[in-house]
């Protein structure tokens, strides 16, 4: 995710489907689907496993790695 903490798109879905992260070992261990401090934008989805297959399969056809290494747009002040 954004932030680091959420290694892959998949695991990212999950994070939404499941409304938050239950963290049950370590420092950050607690349940932060009902934390206070959570989001209102993070809510469950109740995806099925057939929705979140079909989701990450089209974010994935969103990917063009070739931007992120084109030399046209490596200098936004050119």
């Amino acid at each position: 995710m954004h932030d680091g903490s959420i290694a892959t798109l998949e695991e990212v879905v999950d994070f939404y489907s499941e409304g938050g992260r239950n963290i049950t070992t370590g420092p950050y261990a607690g349940d932060g689907r009902f934390s206070p401090n959570k989001s209102d934008l993070i809510v469950r989805i109740d995806f099925t496993e057939q929705e979140k297959s079909d989701l990450i399969a089209f974010l994935k056809t969103l990917t063009d790695e070739t931007i992120a290494t084109n030399e046209r747009y490596s200098n936004p002040f050119k």
